[in-house]
């Protein structure tokens, strides 16, 4: 994801959409590959979040994206910004509505959840025992990786997103433990989120 990052800061301003695109898939094919455990029963998994599980994912949706509403107007009223993560997305997706779209509803999501829940959360087992705690641990590095920018410049102001970024991955990890692992769980709340939020920012 770094180099990802690294290359498009390289690519000239015009062809930086196409450069975005290229590393999403790249990424995206990539943690398929290196989850393909995750998805043996990808089925049951789909056909679980559709069938008894999709009122649950509904609601959970709607519940996190009214709490990041309700955080993302405060940080705007009290600090008058926004992430710069989230100034460049809503940029492009003026400008390219479709490849962004493509990139934030359904490359990025596979990718978040399968690295910080999939590989991250259930690789890291000598925290087992203390579940809430490395939920914390792993939803403080979710966060740092959205406000970045603001961490490294040293900007207080990015603590209420940094605090929006922490609930959401504490809950959709919440209920990727209880689903007894189902991946899809958390992609599909974090899909639909995502495409409400491109909504909003038109």
């Amino acid at each position: 994801m770094l180099i990802g990052s690294f290359i498009i800061s390289l690519t000239p301003t015009k062809y930086q959409i196409y450069t975005r695109l290229v590393v999403s898939l790249i990424l995206f094919f990539s943690m398929i590959r290196i989850s393909r455990k995750e998805f043996d029963n990808i089925i049951e998994q789909i056909n679980e979040v559709l069938d008894t599980g999709a009122f649950i994912t509904a609601v959970v949706t709607f519940m996190i994206f009214a709490i990041n509403i309700a955080l993302t107007f405060s940080s705007y009223t009290l600090f008058k910004q926004t992430t710069v993560n989230n100034n460049i997305i809503s940029m492009l997706y003026s400008k390219h509505p479709y490849i962004i779209g493509l990139i934030v509803i359904l490359l990025l999501p596979f990718v978040e959840e399968i690295l910080f829940k999939a590989q991250i959360f259930k690789n890291t087992k000598f925290l087992d025992n203390h579940k809430v705690i490395k939920t914390i641990i792993i939803a403080l590095l979710f966060a740092c990786s959205h406000c970045i920018t603001e961490i490294v410049t040293l900007n207080y102001k990015v603590i209420i997103s940094m605090i929006n970024y922490i609930l959401f991955y504490s809950i959709t990890n919440t209920i990727y433990i209880r689903s007894n692992y189902n991946i899809m769980k958390p992609i599909a709340i974090h899909m639909l989120l995502n495409a409400l939020s491109l909504i909003i920012s038109l």
